[in-house]
């Protein structure tokens, strides 16, 4: 392990100066930083901004994407052993996405930095990603309202089918909107027919005494 940590010593000191690079930029902006990630707040509702090292980096090359998610308190009450006072693991983000896919014909994109290059101008590139792109993402869908109006009209919803499901269907339940509710459910239901998704998605709808 000792080894290990000699060989990629460099390319771990490339990384912690870019996050600290992007620190101050983004506490400024109300984020919080917690080992790779950076956290905002707004009504028990978590944004996340995680900067993600590659296992393919090498001893003088750095690789790193960013991740985005956002994370719902009334879903979160609902899946989790639920901990007001912890912050939310990235994974636990009920939408999920790589930095990639909002960048065009990047939908998987990767900075590779080598130990020679000016640190500086890639952090000012990164910052200016996340400036541009993250946090206009995440603040569209940093409340409930936002995050129902991505699943229910974006083709991309930052998690599977069902999780799409199980999350519209609470959302549109705590809020009372059963006309959508209804609506939702029948399609879903009619397009799933005699798949495991139906199963899945009825076991749900009892969950939330959908049928009550």
């Amino acid at each position: 392990m000792l080894y290990v940590n000699q060989k990629l010593g460099k390319v771990m000191k490339i990384y912690n100066e870019i996050i600290a690079n992007i620190n101050p930029i983004l506490k400024q902006m109300g984020f919080v930083k917690m080992g790779s990630n950076f956290y905002v707040e707004s009504n028990k509702n978590f944004g996340v901004i995680n900067i993600q090292k590659s296992k393919e980096s090498k001893k003088e090359v750095l690789k790193f994407t960013i991740n985005i998610g956002v994370y719902s308190d009334v879903l979160g009450k609902l899946q989790y052993d639920y901990n007001y006072s912890i912050k939310p693991k990235l994974e636990q983000c009920q939408w999920l996405a790589r930095i990639g896919f909002f960048m065009k014909d990047n939908p998987d994109f990767w900075w590779e930095i080598n130990v020679s290059d000016d640190l500086n101008i890639i952090a000012l590139n990164v910052i200016e990603i996340i400036q541009n792109i993250a946090i206009p993402e995440i603040n569209k869908r940093i409340n409930d309202e936002g995050l129902l109006n991505c699943w229910m009209n974006e083709a991309f919803a930052g998690t599977t089918e069902i999780g799409r499901f199980k999350y519209v269907t609470t959302l549109l339940k705590v809020k009372g909107d059963f006309h959508a509710l209804k609506q939702v459910v029948e399609t879903f239901m009619e397009k799933s027919k005699g798949s495991p998704s139906a199963s899945i998605a009825t076991d749900h709808l009892k969950n939330i005494e959908y049928y009550k």
